[in-house]
């Protein structure tokens, strides 16, 4: 479902001036989805930039058994698969709604006409691009470096203002751990009175006592 585009959906380029701010307008759409809904599938040719206003997405394939492989999980606000658009290539994944999300649809060949050569879209490009960088490499420190009571830990302190929006087994599958150990380990938590659990979704009650299981390795 289209929406109106107000100046405030472009916050994310609000380096720009307000007259490109006031095209970039007009060569976008913002649509509404649900949760579960597809943005794109695997080998789409993509017709537009997507920027992530609300909401979490999933970047996800299938493997040689036919079982769900997640590559990205982004939370807004975020550019989804722009090096696709970038590079001219086919997306490599699909691309699914955890939650319901807003999404604004850019007219990326008028975007590549009008903007990409301004050298604060290319640094804006390299921004968000680094962003994802530093998200592997914390996704490589969540499953390498850390125990599972650290992870979590690390995890739940990190991303506390979208706890409400994630079910403990999706949590489990973010951070590569089975639901039943990050049950065990949140039952811990809960305990000792650091966290509280309800109807699957998890709240933090002591901070200090949650940094204290992040540096225990320090």
């Amino acid at each position: 479902m289209a929406k109106q585009i107000d100046l405030s959906d472009l916050k994310f380029f609000n380096f720009l001036k307000e007259e490109d701010l006031l095209r970039l307008k007009e060569i976008s759409i913002k649509k509404y989805f649900n949760k579960n809904e597809i943005l794109f599938y695997k080998g789409d040719e993509p017709k537009y930039l997507h920027l992530l206003l609300k909401g979490i997405v999933k970047l996800y394939t299938y493997d040689f058994k036919d079982n769900e492989v997640i590559i990205h999980n982004l939370m807004s606000p975020s550019l989804i698969a722009e090096i696709v658009n970038y590079e001219n290539l086919k997306f490599p994944a699909n691309c699914s709604f955890e939650t319901n999300a807003e999404v604004l649809l850019i007219d990326y060949e008028k975007f590549k006409e009008e903007f990409l050569l301004k050298p604060e879209i290319s640094m804006f490009f390299i921004k968000s691009l680094t962003r994802k960088i530093k998200a592997l490499e914390n996704f490589i420190n969540y499953n390498v470096s850390l125990n599972s009571i650290e992870k979590i830990a690390k995890f739940l302190y990190d991303n506390e203002s979208i706890l409400m929006n994630l079910k403990q087994v999706k949590i489990a599958q973010i951070l590569n751990i089975t639901p039943e150990t990050l049950s065990r380990k949140i039952a811990k938590l809960k305990k000792e009175n650091i966290v509280q659990n309800e109807k699957g979704y998890i709240k933090i009650l002591d901070y200090k006592m949650l940094e204290g299981y992040i540096n225990s390795q320090s």
